[in-house]
C-alpha cells in the first residue's frame, strides 16, 4: 500500500533518465525569480540541495498545470505579480529607514518608534514566509537608528515579540 504521507524527497525531479540521457536548457530569467530559487535552497524547508533541483520541479509543476485546464486567471497575475513584488521590494526597503531618519532630523522620536512599530504589525501579517521575512528585514536599520538616540523597542511591542534587531544581522526570531 503506498504511503499518503509527504515524503521531501519526493520533491527532487532526477537529472538523467532511465537511459542516462539529460538535456541542457539555458534561459534567462527575471533577477527576482532567482532571488526565490535561492530562498528555497537556503530555507531548508524543502529538499531541494541547488537551484537545479528548485528549477527541475517547478518545470515540472509547471508542465503538470498547463497540461491541464488552468486553475484561474487570477492565479495566472498572481504568480506573476510574486516575481514583480521583487522589484517593488527593492525600490521600497529603504523607505521606512529613511521615514525614522526625518522623523528623527525633527526631533520626532515618538513618531519615529511608532512608523517602525506599525510597519513590524503589517509586516508580521504577510502571510508568505519569504516575503514577511523579507520585509521583516528592513526593520533592524530603522531599529539602529532609534536605539542611537537613546530609544529602546522592546520584545514587547506590538508586532517585534521574540524578535531581536541588528543592523549587521537583520531581524531573526529570538
Amino acid at each position: 500500500m503506498p504511503s499518503t504521507c509527504f515524503d521531501p524527497s519526493d520533491l527532487i525531479i532526477p537529472t538523467f533518465d532511465s537511459n542516462a540521457k539529460t538535456a541542457e536548457l539555458t534561459v534567462h530569467i527575471h533577477p527576482g525569480q532567482l532571488a526565490m530559487l535561492d530562498h528555497f535552497v537556503s530555507s531548508g524547508q524543502l529538499a531541494f540541495r541547488d537551484r537545479d533541483d528548485v528549477v527541475r520541479w517547478c518545470i515540472a509543476w509547471g508542465t503538470h498545470t498547463l497540461d491541464g485546464p488552468l486553475h484561474s486567471s487570477f492565479s495566472l497575475v498572481a504568480a506573476k505579480m510574486n516575481v514583480l513584488h521583487h522589484e517593488r521590494f527593492h525600490r521600497q526597503k529603504d523607505c521606512l529607514a529613511d521615514s525614522v531618519q526625518k522623523y528623527l532630523a525633527a526631533g520626532e522620536k515618538e513618531k519615529a518608534r511608532r512608523v517602525i512599530t506599525v510597519a513590524a504589525e503589517e509586516y508580521g501579517r504577510i502571510t508568505s514566509k519569504y516575503w514577511r521575512e523579507l520585509w521583516l528585514s528592513t526593520i533592524a536599520p530603522a531599529v539602529e537608528m532609534l536605539q542611537q538616540h537613546g530609544i529602546r523597542i522592546t520584545s514587547t511591542t506590538n508586532g517585534l515579540e521574540g524578535r531581536h534587531f541588528s543592523a549587521q544581522n537583520g531581524i531573526r526570531n529570538g
